[in-house]
């Protein structure tokens, strides 16, 4: 295949200005951020009854207050993040940081509005699966997650990069963001929650199981010609799997990515890695050969290529 589109994946030199809670990259050496005055974003397209959403904000604004934080809550579409979160954070006086509650998703939309910028980025996990807040040390009940950005320290911490677009978890394209794609239709149509319509759409590709025939290059003589697999996995940083636990990331600051090739053409075999990639946010070793890397180029004979970007599709062009 030498002609064709190509897709560049590497990590990204826009670091992401977080504020950490934990997690193994925690470090002392830099100071924890003293908290009296927050903005917070909440998603108004994140698909929740209102009440829910409601209760939300009443808990985030009160637990604020209980740590003697000024909380000023605000609802915005995606799609208006970038233009309004710069705009806050240069609002007189600053705020000590921007706070967003939300899924995995959502916090892809903030980090590519505040990826190499000054801004101190806080997350609270109000998503299904949180895979970002939990590897950077955040509980996942609200009041404790107030208390725990109380006291973070703003860390810089590596993102990854696909034609321009910031992911903080990881980038997947073939089977996984076809099943992504009918699965959010389910919920539109019927208002069905993530956890109920993923199988339903997981089925309906498994039917037609789309691959990709690509090629796939990389810096070391990494290079794969004319590769038809089912999917293509590229995570921001290193997952370690060697606990008895969820894998988690053991650094966000190296500058790496794991990429990863489906290993298996089976249908069943790729449904039940799927299933274990959703619930972990990274792909099973045993179903996908890994590797460690900084960049990946993928060249496909197609003009747009439809990618989930942590969990969320976009149609990735050039």
């Amino acid at each position: 295949m030498s002609a064709g589109d190509r897709h560049v994946w590497s990590a990204s030199r826009r670091a992401l200005r977080a504020a950490v809670t934990g997690g193994a990259w925690s470090t002392d050496t830099v100071p924890r951020m003293s908290l009296r005055n927050v903005v917070v974003v909440m998603n108004g397209s994140a698909g929740r009854a209102s009440s829910d959403a409601g209760d939300e904000a009443t808990i985030i604004e009160q637990a604020f207050a209980d740590e003697n934080v000024r909380a000023t809550l605000v609802t915005l579409r995606p799609q208006e993040m970038a233009e309004k979160i710069g705009l806050y954070w240069a609002d007189d006086p600053r705020p000590d940081a921007v706070v967003v509650a939300g899924g995995d998703g959502t916090i892809n939309c903030a980090a590519n509005a505040v990826a190499g910028t000054d801004v101190v980025l806080g997350v609270l996990p109000t998503g299904t699966f949180n895979h970002f807040a939990k590897d950077i040390g955040m509980p996942v009940e609200l009041e404790a997650a107030v208390r725990a950005l109380a006291g973070a320290r703003p860390d810089h911490l590596d993102v990854g990069e696909v034609n321009g677009r910031v992911f903080v978890n990881n980038s997947v394209l073939g089977v996984y963001p076809e099943m992504v794609a009918i699965r959010d239709r389910l919920r539109s149509r019927h208002g069905w929650g993530k956890l109920r319509a993923v199988p339903v759409a997981a089925f309906s590709v498994l039917r037609t199981f789309p691959t990709h025939r690509v090629d796939i290059t990389a810096p070391g003589g990494v290079v794969k010609r004319r590769l038809r697999t089912p999917l293509v996995f590229v995570g921001n940083g290193i997952f370690d799997h060697s606990g008895r636990g969820l894998p988690s990331r053991s650094s966000l600051r190296g500058g790496r990515l794991g990429a990863g090739v489906a290993a298996t053409t089976g249908r069943f075999g790729l449904f039940r890695a799927a299933m274990r990639s959703l619930r972990k946010g990274q792909p099973e070793d045993t179903a996908v050969d890994l590797v460690e890397l900084a960049e990946l180029t993928v060249t496909a004979n197609v003009s747009r290529m439809k990618v989930a970007l942590d969990g969320e599709v976009v149609d990735l062009k050039l």
